[in-house]
């Protein structure tokens, strides 16, 4: 029982030591940073939170664009699927109603 006593002891008087110190605040201020970020981490499921953000594409079909000394017209077209590439599904977007 004694040998118990001790053994907390001198782990307690190390602890103590450790938080006074200016390496042990700044550790342990890293260490609860990070507790605390934990706590507040957006959570993504199978790539559910990824948001693809960009223009409705029939606000720019037949447009033209200019890029530096350079002239585009985006027209869009439908290609087949390759296997060998990763698909992903955007789905369509809905326009804001006006108040």
């Amino acid at each position: 029982m004694t040998i118990i006593i001790y053994i907390i002891l001198y782990y307690t008087m190390n602890i103590k030591r450790l938080i006074t110190t200016p390496f042990g605040k700044i550790l342990l201020s890293i260490i609860l940073a990070l507790g605390l970020a934990s706590l507040f981490r957006k959570v993504c499921n199978d790539k559910n939170c990824i948001v693809f953000n960009g223009p409705v594409l029939s606000d720019i079909e037949d447009k033209i664009y200019k890029h530096g000394d350079k002239c585009y017209k985006y027209k869009h077209e439908p290609t087949k699927c390759d296997s060998t590439k990763k698909v992903i599904n955007i789905g369509t977007i809905d326009k804001p109603s006006s108040f």
